[in-house]
């Protein structure tokens, strides 16, 4: 189970990597950011970066506008 986004998600497997839940919910990588217990994830690290039972996931998207 982690937290994503303050709601409770028990439909992920965990470990997972940062860019593998990106995956799994299709988001488009290039306008958001990730924290994991309050830490932002580097994009860098996305790929190495594991998520396990208990974290909390915050995905931010940038949205443009007037």
């Amino acid at each position: 189970m982690i937290t994503l986004n303050n709601d409770i998600n028990n439909d992920i497997d965990t470990p997972i990597t940062v860019n593998e839940l990106v995956k799994l919910l299709n988001l488009e990588s290039q306008n958001i950011a990730i924290a994991v217990n309050e830490q932002v994830i580097r994009r860098s690290e996305w790929k190495t970066m594991k998520i396990k039972h208990n974290d909390s996931v915050d995905i931010v998207r940038a949205v443009g506008g007037g």
